[in-house]
């Protein structure tokens, strides 16, 4: 399928409030995205990026951003992208909060999908951005992979912006 340059399209610029998360997880498309939620609803959702926001792991924020919706014709949805407004609060984590991130999962289309690179020697990534320090699962994290077994971490923030597995499912 491809588009002609007489293919209408309707943007929509809103104001949001945006809670988001203190970590990052995997996105299949992205690598990693935020955890948000908008408006105060209770339903989490994943975003890659927010233009303008300089994210540190840790800190869970409150942001005021305006959502832009693009819809072509003919679709049923349309994309969003977000552009942050203002930070309205900035607030730390507790020390040891956890947090679960999928590592590895089978998708339809796509097949094993892994987003933990690296070896023993060289150390683990979580999708070529965020260090992980597996601690005593690095053996059996490895293992599952090979097996390509779905595989979720729970972590605790690290130095750094770096994640520490606690616990393997």
């Amino acid at each position: 399928m491809s588009c002609s340059s007489d293919d209408k399209s309707t943007t929509t610029e809103l104001e949001v409030n945006l809670t988001v998360d203190h970590y990052r997880t995997t996105s299949l498309f992205h690598g990693t995205a935020f955890v948000v939620t908008e408006n105060g609803q209770p339903q989490e959702f994943a975003i890659p990026f927010i233009t303008s926001f300089d994210f540190q792991s840790g800190f869970r924020y409150q942001l005021r951003a305006t959502r832009r919706t693009i819809v072509n014709d003919g679709a049923s949805q349309g994309i969003d992208t977000y552009h942050l407004i203002s930070i309205q609060s900035q607030d730390t984590i507790p020390p040891n909060t956890t947090f679960m991130v999928p590592l590895a999962k089978f998708v339809n289309g796509f097949g094993y999908v892994k987003w933990v690179v690296g070896n023993a020697d060289t150390g683990y990534v979580l999708s070529n951005e965020i260090p992980i320090d597996c601690q005593r699962f690095c053996g059996e994290l490895v293992s599952k992979f090979n097996i390509e077994d779905n595989v979720t971490g729970e972590f605790e923030h690290g130095p750094n912006g770096s994640y520490i597995l606690r616990a393997l499912f």
